[in-house]
């Protein structure tokens, strides 16, 4: 695992995006598995504001969701929604490259399933790039999740519910069920990075970084991971 510290907020969305631009460029029809919520959000305002000067071509990429609130959350969700908005409206992906979580579906173990088929249909993520929960969730696979599962319907802890909450980009209702990629599934990408900004998340970073590897702390499952970059700004990781 390799731990990158940044100055602060804006050195760290400076930073990952010029990792994904590097990601993009080198594998222009990469699998990438994108972020939603708050750490990314500046990641996606400087993408865009390089792509008017220094432009890449993201149109070939597969992209692929981390996680997804259910219903009573709309039916695109609440984080594709963002996605959508923060990245996919400028970057020109073509569509049939998108696979958001189709959470509306009747059958969400169901619709799992046919996620895993098409992750491995598009020969395996090549990058995941995710945030780190507070309790050091990793994506929405809370503390006590067994390693070996793949992506599925979950239950959110209440810390975490009234967490997302606090992110103005949830115009609505949250309820505890979300789906996810498994651990199983991140731990599969070829490269997993991690955005880890403010204090509020220094006491899940230092989880992540130096409690046992266990199911009690998720993300610590990724120091057995073969490429993981961790990009952390001062606040998180003093």
């Amino acid at each position: 695992m390799q731990v990158l510290t940044v100055r602060d907020a804006d050195e760290l969305a400076a930073t990952a995006a010029d990792v994904f631009r590097a990601r993009v460029r080198a594998r222009p029809d990469l699998a990438m598995a994108v972020p939603a919520g708050r750490t990314p959000r500046r990641m996606y305002a400087r993408m865009a504001a390089l792509q008017h000067v220094d432009p890449v071509d993201y149109s070939r990429m597969r992209v692929f969701a981390v996680d997804e609130l259910c219903p009573p959350a709309p039916a695109d969700g609440y984080f594709w929604r963002q996605i959508r908005a923060e990245f996919l409206s400028w970057a020109k992906v073509d569509a049939d490259g998108c696979r958001p979580f189709r959470v509306d579906a009747g059958d969400l173990d169901g619709m799992c399933v046919a996620y895993e088929t098409a992750i491995m249909q598009a020969g395996g993520l090549d990058v995941v790039m995710l945030g780190l929960g507070p309790n050091a969730h990793l994506a929405s696979n809370e503390p006590g999740c067994a390693f070996d599962v793949r992506t599925r319907p979950v239950r959110l802890l209440d810390s975490t519910v009234r967490y997302i909450l606090t992110d103005d980009v949830i115009q609505g209702d949250v309820c505890e069920r979300a789906v996810t990629l498994g651990l199983a599934t991140i731990m599969a990408a070829n490269e997993v990075i991690v955005l880890v900004s403010g204090e509020a998340k220094r006491a899940a970073l230092a989880l992540m970084l130096d409690a046992p590897v266990s199911a009690d702390v998720p993300a610590s499952v990724l120091r057995t991971h073969p490429r993981c970059l961790v990009i952390a700004d001062r606040g998180a990781r003093l």
